[in-house]
């Protein structure tokens, strides 16, 4: 008797979080989950730069992302990654809405067993298949990648 595959959907919950003004201008804290909460502002005039202003977060978590994803890839090739340091930056459009019209990541390694084409085979598996916040501005955003290895040895 053959095991059968089962193709059926995984029930994926909504995520979510909560916004609440803290004053007169654009000073906002946002919570999700049991998480502490974070602040958002602008720069004045039409804030008081009390937190971080939203194209900042995206930036962290377009980072957080793909490190994750890079990092579970060069794992599963049994990669050893003693220290793993990214920056990210972006690149505004001058006209609004003032997105970024270009993202510039670089992945600073220290290892013994990783390569650049490891690092570039793990970036593009993200890009095409597993990193949401990346998938969320494919099309949209030019992303472009600095890999930088430091070998252990």
């Amino acid at each position: 008797m053959e095991a059968k595959n089962s193709t059926q959907p995984v029930a994926v919950l909504p995520l979510e979080a909560s916004l609440s003004l803290v004053n007169s201008k654009l000073h906002i804290i946002g919570q999700a989950g049991n998480f502490e909460p974070i602040d958002t502002d602008y720069i004045p005039p039409y804030g008081d730069g009390m937190g971080y202003m939203p194209l900042q977060l995206f930036l962290i978590s377009f980072g957080a992302c793909v490190a994750g994803s890079v990092l579970t890839i060069l794992r599963r090739m049994k990669k050893n990654i003693e220290v793993f340091d990214m920056n990210v930056r972006g690149i505004r459009r001058t006209e609004h809405p003032t997105s970024f019209s270009e993202i510039t990541a670089e992945y600073i390694i220290t290892s013994n067993d990783v390569t650049e084409a490891d690092v570039q085979k793990a970036l593009t598996l993200s890009e095409q298949s597993i990193c949401p916040v990346w998938a969320m501005i494919k099309g949209n955003v030019d992303v472009k990648s600095i890999i930088t290895i430091k070998n252990t040895d």
